[in-house]
């Protein structure tokens, strides 16, 4: 007999693991250990979106760092190239502090969304981009305009549709909603989070519908938002589609090699005095 890998069965234990992890959580939880019923399943889902990842990235839990020191919110998923930065401090816990540089998407993880979920997020989205200021990298190659500007590296390594080569891309997981048509969003749309996947009731995805096929966008690619597409379809095309949405964002994405020196700007700490430097000649004369 052959043996065979079904992908649909990967995804179905999946689920059955996470809506296991919250009957146990939500066990624990009315014990009194509150801390420990988040942890049973925001441990889990890391985990699980990792298996789906190109090894280079890492799912970790934790805070982002600017140059300027300042640090976000704490986010319950930060995606971030491994092999391009540097750890700069990880806690026993296995909470991260990671350069703003590095990271590509940002996501919170919910028992069960509820009404202000999405605005609390997009507070979160908010800070990270405006308050600490994240840059975008421009793709030199886009639209496939060749200009002064334009790198060879750009146009052999990214996708010319591709504005930018470290777009973020912010989403939620939860496994259960509550009250799915009350949920409250910021007016502006602006920082919203890019997609909403429930396990248990569909998703919500940020693009538009072209001949009857659904095109994602990635919302820092757009100024603005113009459609959110509504799939009411759980359990495995919502966590197959989540698992789509990040592989194809990072492997179309790509970090700059990271420099310390963005973090060493302070020249009362890291400046020197040119009079206390020498320079000396190391070249030796050539024997007649």
């Amino acid at each position: 007999m052959k043996k065979e890998l079904k992908f649909k069965e990967i995804l179905e234990n999946i689920i059955g693991d996470i809506n296991e992890a919250k009957r146990k959580a939500n066990s624990i939880y009315s014990a009194g250990n509150i801390k420990t019923s988040g942890d049973e399943v925001e441990d889990l889902i890391r985990e699980k979106i990792s298996l789906f990842l190109p090894e280079r990235y890492l799912v970790k839990q934790g805070h982002i760092v600017n140059s300027e020191g300042k640090v976000s919110n704490q986010f319950d998923i930060i995606i971030f190239d491994r092999l391009s930065t540097p750890k700069f401090f990880e806690s026993k816990n296995q909470t991260v502090f990671y350069p703003i540089e590095s990271v590509l998407a940002v996501g919170e993880i919910k028992k069960t969304l509820r009404q202000n979920d999405l605005v609390d997020f997009g507070k979160k989205i908010k800070f990270l981009k405006v308050d600490m200021k994240r840059q975008l990298i421009e793709n030199t190659f886009f639209g496939e305009k060749l200009n002064p500007s334009t790198t060879l590296n750009d146009m052999m390594n990214m996708s010319s549709s591709k504005k930018y080569k470290n777009s973020l891309f912010s989403f939620i997981f939860a496994i259960d909603e509550e009250k799915i048509d009350d949920l409250e969003i910021d007016d502006s749309n602006e920082f919203m989070p890019n997609d909403i996947y429930i396990l248990n009731w569909g998703f919500y995805i940020y693009g538009k519908m072209e001949n009857e096929k659904l095109i994602p966008k990635i919302i820092d690619e757009e100024s603005d938002i113009d459609g959110l597409i509504e799939v009411r379809k759980s359990g495995i095309l919502c966590l197959a589609t989540m698992f789509n949405q990040l592989i194809n964002h990072l492997n179309n994405s790509k970090i700059e090699p990271f420099s310390i020196s963005h973090y060493m700007t302070d020249k009362d700490i890291y400046g020197a005095d040119p009079s206390l430097m020498k320079v000396y000649n190391v070249k030796q004369e050539k024997k007649q």
